[in-house]
């Protein structure tokens, strides 16, 4: 058997390089609204996804990115949440021979970094903030000086056929139906070291269709050394070091599309994560999700020190509208038994929710229109059972991040989003204009405050263009953040502006 898997892979032609996640040049998203005009095939659930076009060098790009006033923006890679200048490189090859592929596409990042105001309140409204940073990895600022990284990037070596793929990446993923927010998996942080088996095209069944992707991998710390003093408030220091360790995560994500009810994707993802020096050798050590949901059936969990999150998630696409609505729900802890489903279903829960829709004017010419809504703040089920914050718990004290950056939805813990996008979309240029509501931490707020008129909320609008000519793609973004209420203080009010450039030459 093992030997005609193996001829399997050596025989069949395998598809091309990968489009990387949040590709600035809106390819991802012509790929998506397509789907909404031509049919769906694949659920875009499960991200990066191949590019049928083989090219041995792949396409360089030059991004520069400034904020004015405080760091904004996320969902970037390997960039950072930074004022001032940034600038992003990356370039590379791609090469195959048979079943092999080598995809090459290294990046390289410089920040300015420049110092802003940071978090300040003091006494009893700088306590609860302290809880979250030593449970924490997410850096305010990225340390006192410029920033620079090299990193391996958009790259995986891989061996594959035309319907599945094992292999060795730093590619950014995502997970989930989400354009604007991911709740378990994004390329909100820099894409980090995994082995991967997953599907590249959906897998025909007499049930329908499947896609998944199963990973194991090593997430880093940022590096970011905190001040012991900071943490000292009225004479008591909430100061916790953290442990120098990489950390192991292993996740699985699973799609299935009904073949009796056309253009619907049904998901599920879970992923667990724990420190090296906490992780054994079994097989259940090394693929957790395979383990059962409820706590009760998994008595000595809490003695394997480490953390997980899952999530359900659905997308429906009806080509004939050229419409698409989707949703995901996913939970921050275990549940206890089969009952405390059914009792605390609102338990630890975040979700998100969007619909898509394309007005077609003509071959390749529509306007489409787009929202989406983010909940991550905790339930009111707090009050009674506490679970903490999304990304952070009780064992892994770096939270669900990599490299100081949070895995998932990059608004971050407590953190609630409204986004309405409309583009206008041509041959050869898409622009469009984007207007969100973005409400931070409100965790922390309903912690640490007993007033209503100190919350931390931003108004974010702007627009955006992007144009090919020739071999080149040319995109710019301008935003401005209208932020009330900064840090929490009240009436302190910002104006950010963010301006993106970016070039792109394809080969």
């Amino acid at each position: 058997m093992l030997k005609q898997i193996f001829f399997l892979f050596l025989t069949i032609q395998i598809y091309a390089q990968t489009i990387p996640v949040g590709m600035n040049d809106f390819s991802e998203e012509r790929f998506r609204n397509q789907q909404l005009i031509s049919g769906a095939y694949k659920s875009f659930t499960i991200r990066p996804v191949s590019d049928t076009t083989i090219s041995h060098l792949l396409p360089a790009t030059v991004l520069t990115s400034y904020n004015s006033d405080v760091p904004m923006g996320w969902n970037d890679g390997a960039m950072i949440p930074a004022a001032g200048l940034q600038t992003y490189l990356t370039a590379g090859f791609f090469l195959q021979h048979k079943a092999l592929s080598l995809q090459v596409k290294p990046e390289f990042v410089y920040a300015e970094n420049r110092d802003f105001e940071t978090f300040s309140l003091q006494g009893a409204y700088r306590a609860p903030m302290l809880v979250l940073w030593n449970s924490t990895d997410i850096p305010e600022r990225f340390g006192t000086s410029s920033y620079s990284r090299f990193r391996l990037g958009q790259s995986a070596l891989r061996l594959s056929s035309r319907s599945v793929s094992v292999g060795i990446s730093t590619e950014n993923l995502w997970w989930g139906p989400g354009f604007r927010n991911s709740l378990l998996m994004s390329n909100n942080a820099p894409g980090f070291l995994h082995g991967t088996f997953n599907s590249v095209k959906p897998l025909k069944t007499f049930l329908g269709s499947f896609e998944f992707q199963i990973i194991g991998g090593r997430l880093e710390g940022s590096g970011v050394q905190p001040v012991p003093a900071d943490y000292v408030v009225n004479g008591v220091n909430y100061f916790e070091p953290k442990i120098a360790d990489a950390r192991y995560i292993s996740a699985l994500t699973f799609n299935y599309q009904p073949r009796w009810i056309p253009g619907l994707f049904l998901g599920f993802s879970r992923s667990f994560h724990l420190y090296i020096s906490d992780m054994g050798s079994g097989l259940t050590d090394v693929f957790p999700f395979i383990l059962p949901f409820e706590k009760k059936r998994v008595p000595l969990e809490d003695e394997k020190r480490r953390d997980q999150l899952a999530s359900f998630s659905a997308r429906w696409v009806f080509p004939a509208s050229q419409l698409e609505i989707y949703g995901e729900i996913g939970w921050n802890d275990y549940k206890n038994s089969l009952i405390d489903w059914y009792l605390s279903l609102e338990h630890s829960r975040a979700y998100l929710f969007g619909m898509r829709k394309v007005f077609l004017q003509s071959p390749g010419r529509y306007v489409r229109f787009a929202f989406e809504n983010t909940s991550m703040e905790m339930t009111a089920d707090r009050l009674v059972r506490n679970n903490g914050p999304w990304y952070r718990h009780d064992f892994v004290r770096h939270g669900y991040t990599n490299e100081g950056q949070v895995l998932g939805a990059g608004i971050g813990p407590g953190s609630n989003l409204q986004t309405f996008d409309v583009a206008f979309v041509r041959p050869s240029t898409i622009s469009g204009f984007t207007i969100e509501r973005y409400a931070h931490n409100m965790d922390y707020y309903y912690d640490a405050f007993k007033v209503y008129d100190s919350k931390w909320v931003d108004v974010n609008f702007g627009g955006y263009y992007q144009r090919r000519v020739k071999k080149m793609a040319y995109s710019a973004r301008l935003n401005f953040a209208l932020i009330r209420n900064y840090q929490w203080v009240v009436d302190k009010v910002f104006l950010n502006t963010q301006l993106q450039l970016s070039a792109t030459r394809y080969f």
